[in-house]
Formats: C-alpha cells, structure tokens, sequence
C-alpha cells in the first residue's frame, strides 16, 4: 500500500500515547497540511498496525518511529511490513551497520513499495 500526500512539512508531532483514545483526540486537534505524525514504540505496540491506517484516514503522514534493530533479515521484513503500512518514515539503528541499511533500502526498492527517500 502507498500512502501518496502533499504534505512537505517538517514539523513532526509525537503521539507519546499508549492508547488510541488520547492519540486520536490530538490528531483531531491539529492539522495534516501543516504537520506529520509520529508514531512510537509505545503507542504502535498498544494499539497495533491499525492505528497508522486510522491516522492516515485523517489524512496524516505518518513516521513509524520503532528503531529497527535485530538480525538482518529480520530488521528487512519488518521494515517492508512498515512500509507496506504506508508509513512516510522509518527508522532503523544504526548498530545494525550499514550493510544491513544498504539491505533494508535496497528491499524496499526491489518491491517498490511506497516512495521513499534514503538518508
């Protein structure tokens, strides 16, 4: 899934909530023309993928904020199931080393999911 959208903004908000109740509430109070979201560890781990898919029908970009860190097949996977999500970001730590960076960009072009800039 691609999640297209005119919003070159780069004032990022934290969703630094653990329940979508209070994430939602926030979102509703800003505005996606004028801002992204981010969303943590914390708040993707309580409320699952869905609250990425509920953020973007409010018409959100969203960085999925996970720091992305385990062997690297497994940071790969991950980060091709973020981006399948329609995440406009990730992160991935980089003690993982830039190999395992060069293999996540690379996947992620190979399957030509989403429109992502590299870094």
């Amino acid at each position: 899934m691609s999640f297209e959208h005119k919003n070159n903004s780069k004032i990022i908000v934290a969703l630094d909530y653990d329940n979508k109740k209070d994430a939602i509430l926030l979102a509703n109070k800003l505005d996606p023309s004028l801002c992204n979201l981010k969303v943590g560890l914390q708040l993707f781990v309580s409320c699952g993928p869905t609250i990425i898919q509920d953020l973007h029908v409010l018409g959100y970009k969203v960085f999925l904020d996970l720091k992305f860190h385990d062997i690297t097949n497994t940071v790969v996977k991950s980060c091709l199931a973020a981006a399948e999500l329609g995440v406009w970001m990730i992160n991935i730590h980089s003690s993982g080393g830039s190999k395992m960076m060069r293999r996540v960009m690379k996947e992620i072009i190979k399957n030509q999911i989403g429109d992502y800039s590299f870094y």
